[in-house]
């Protein structure tokens, strides 16, 4: 599983972001975390049509599974993440 976290450093959303999915994130084993910074990896955004920041991607193999917006609560990113752990 990977997950994609997209956000810029000029962005306080994201500022507050961070500290909520790096305390969530930091349960889990086996999974990879891409940080992209929409500014410095403006490609990547594109590719992923990100129109909006933080946002979230959990994918696997490859293939987006699921997409989150905004700040998201811990318990809302750990249900999300579990839900996909296993697949």
């Amino acid at each position: 599983m990977e997950i994609i976290k997209f956000s810029a450093k000029w962005c306080g959303p994201c500022k507050t972001y961070k500290i909520i999915f790096d305390d969530v994130i930091s349960e889990y084993s086996g999974i990879t975390v891409k940080e992209v910074d929409i500014d410095d990896d403006a490609d990547i955004a594109k590719k992923y049509d990100i129109r909006s920041i933080p946002t979230t991607i959990i994918a696997k193999n490859n293939v987006e599974l699921d997409r989150l917006k905004g700040i998201i609560i811990g318990k809302e990113l750990k249900t999300c993440i579990d839900k996909y752990i296993d697949i």
